[in-house]
């Protein structure tokens, strides 16, 4: 937001200034989330089924000489290109220093903890940010993460266990925070330009990703795992003190918007969402009947499966199969999420252009891109599976199937507010609460799969995850529906009302028009 009047700053549009704040906020919100994916493969050691000595072996591809001999591996493994498992590059200790030994199991629950707690804030946090606003229910989670996360080195040094039961708690603060920016999305936010906003804003969490996974690697590299966490944790409270300061709730309290765009917004807005009242009630009952709320929230489902597998798994994929080096794997891991970023802003402005030359309709528009987020990303990565162990090959895939992906910003993502621009936060939460309800289950799914961390193990995940995909987006295009939801409205409890208070009217008025009757008759 501008800081002050008149001069520069408030020749920017304060949705503009609101876009960059929330990006920000989005992109601390991931590197606090994903900064443990790549800390425990320095923080732990795995041992397998070909480990005598308690520590790890060699990734996959090196133990089982099957590594491609053409440019993908375009050098021997050396203690710059590959990770072998032992960390020995990282310090001069013996490789089990300062390590939690884990299996793939238990590693699979302290990667999948974070989820444990973030599904169970989303309905809570939609409903708080709808009666008090985004900017206290979005600070305030950021606040407390960004705390909790400068104790995971106390934690960890404890019990895995004790590292579970604080990621959950991060996930319990986190779980609000993207119900309460759809409520913001719904107030701040013309409903042409949504695709846009919405591309560029949810998917700073591919930013945050991009500037976590190298940014950790190379902390862990030169400083030690620790400081991975106290990095991050500073990072969201220094932005907690902006948000605090800067960000208004609606266009009606910013001290700083122009009068122009403020009414534009307002009038936008309330085109958008028609004159009807919102009710006093929360329809729960009508979202839990609704088949295309269902259709949205399954779509949501199978994307968010595919991301956390992504997420949570790139790094190990990297170091265990392909071996590459805990330097070099944060930057590859990062590769997929840039583009996965640039294909989102890219498909959000290909919508909105899309929409208002109104060359496709906005049910087009939604599952079109709903097809690409969903089905070619499921393409892309069985077909990672099977390229073997071909390095190079495997990372010029991963950006692709990320890059498909980032289409569901303009895919089953607006269709929240699409179909309840009223409860747009509420719904969210629902939708998100269920597709975290699953991912939490990645992890430990894949811990359970591969407990070798063999290609073929991971070849099994990959099908897993299409299925998932293309299920869900089949569901999507079948059922889901772009117009407006009768719940969003209070007219349709006002509506039952009213034709009961008609209908008694007319009995009143047949009642009387028969005893009139009665009383001429008697009369005569």
């Amino acid at each position: 937001m501008a800081s002050g009047k008149g001069g520069i700053c408030n020749a920017v549009p304060a949705r503009v200034s609101l876009l960059l704040l929330t990006a920000a906020g989005v992109m601390v919100l991931y590197i606090v989330r994903v900064n443990l994916s790549v800390a425990i493969v320095a923080m732990s050691y795995t041992p397998t089924a070909d480990s005598s000595s308690g520590a790890s072996t060699k990734a996959f591809c090196w133990r089982n000489e099957t590594v491609s001999s053409g440019p993908s591996s375009a050098e021997s493994p050396t203690e710059e290109s590959v990770y072998n498992g032992t960390d020995a590059e990282l310090n001069n200790t013996s490789p089990t220093s300062d390590k939690m030994m884990l299996t793939g199991a238990q590693k699979g629950l302290v990667l999948g903890a974070f989820f444990y707690g973030y599904f169970i804030t989303n309905i809570p946090g939609g409903r708080l940010a709808e009666m008090y606003g985004t900017k206290r229910v979005f600070g305030g989670a950021i606040l407390v993460g960004g705390l909790l996360d400068l104790l995971t080195p106390v934690a960890a040094r404890i019990h895995f266990g004790v590292l579970i039961g604080l990621r959950t708690l991060i996930g319990l603060s986190h779980g609000m925070v993207y119900p309460a920016l759809n409520v913001m999305v719904a107030k701040w936010i013309p409903p042409l330009e949504r695709p846009r906003f919405i591309s560029f804003t949810y998917m700073a969490n591919c930013l945050g990703t991009i500037v976590a996974l190298p940014m950790c690697g190379l902390i862990i590299a030169e400083v030690g795992w620790p400081t991975v966490f106290y990095v991050s944790g500073s990072m969201s409270l220094v932005w907690v003190v902006f948000w605090m300061t800067l960000m208004h709730d609606t266009p009606e309290e910013h001290p700083r918007i122009s009068p122009e765009e403020r009414e534009y917004i307002v009038n936008a807005v309330k085109a958008g969402t028609s004159a009807r009242n919102k009710p006093t009630k929360t329809p729960w009952k009508s979202f839990m009947l609704s088949v295309p709320l269902w259709a949205t929230n399954l779509a949501h489902v199978g994307s968010m499966f595919g991301f956390n597998l992504l997420l949570t798994q790139l790094p190990t994929y990297m170091s265990s199969v392909l071996g590459f080096s805990i330097r070099s794997n944060g930057f590859l891991s990062s590769l997929p999420f840039l583009t996965q970023f640039l294909a989102s802003v890219s498909c959000g402005v290909l919508g909105d252009w899309l929409l208002t030359r109104k060359y496709i309709t906005v049910s087009t528009s939604r599952k079109m891109f709903a097809f690409v987020s969903h089905i070619m990303t499921a393409i892309v990565l069985v077909t990672v599976g099977y390229v073997g162990c071909n390095a190079a090959l495997a990372v010029a895939l991963f950006p692709v199937a990320t890059a498909f992906s980032g289409a569901y910003c303009s895919g089953h993502m607006p269709n929240h507010l699409d179909l309840s621009p009223n409860f747009a936060g509420t719904i969210l939460g629902v939708g998100n609460s269920l597709a975290f309800m699953v991912s939490m289950c990645v992890p430990v799914i894949v811990g359970a799969m591969t407990p070798d961390q063999s290609l073929q193990q991971w070849q099994s995940v990959f099908w897993v995850t299409a299925a998932v995909y293309a299920a869900t987006w089949l569901i999507f295009a079948t059922f889901a529906s772009t117009e407006i939801q009768p719940w969003n409205f209070a007219e349709d409890e006002e509506k039952t009302d009213m034709e009961s208070q008609k209908f008694l009217e007319a009995e009143k008025k047949v009642e009387i028009v028969r005893n009139g009757n009665a009383d001429t008759k008697e009369v005569s």
